[in-house]
């Protein structure tokens, strides 16, 4: 079978495309919001390391760049190990860093291009006077 770069083999997983994945959070457990406040509580030098990584970058004349180049830069320059695993960062929480980094530099806030969240009862993100998330 020859196939183009552009073509893809269906493979045979008795998947339709209408059909949607399961809920991703199972009844009960902890929304997106909940556990990134844990995560973010727990690992604060997430936050710094990011923050770090776009003062060089509008230092250095960057323009506009997506949250997760800077995530991807932190996995690859990161030497953080958690538990004796390797230190793993859940693309999910992108979108909060970045809200988390414009709320606390508003001189950022059109590097990022910043979507409608789509999770439900998403509070607007609030500092306290420490400067932390409420």
């Amino acid at each position: 079978m020859t196939l183009l770069m552009h073509q893809q083999p269906e493979l045979p997983l008795g998947i339709t495309s209408r059909e949607r994945p399961p809920a991703r959070r199972p009844p009960g457990g902890a929304s997106l919001d909940e556990r990134f406040d844990a995560f973010h509580s727990a690992h604060p030098w997430v936050y710094e390391a990011l923050e770090e990584l776009m003062v060089e970058w509008v230092k250095s004349g960057g323009g506009p760049i997506g949250i997760k180049a800077l995530f991807e830069q932190l996995r690859w320059s990161s030497r953080q190990v958690d538990g004796g695993e390797p230190f793993r960062l859940n693309n999910n929480f992108t979108s909060r860093y970045a809200r988390l980094l414009c709320a606390r530099h508003p001189e950022w806030a059109g590097v990022f291009q910043l979507r409608h969240l789509r999770t439900r009862g998403r509070r607007e993100l609030e500092l306290d006077a420490g400067d932390h998330v409420k």
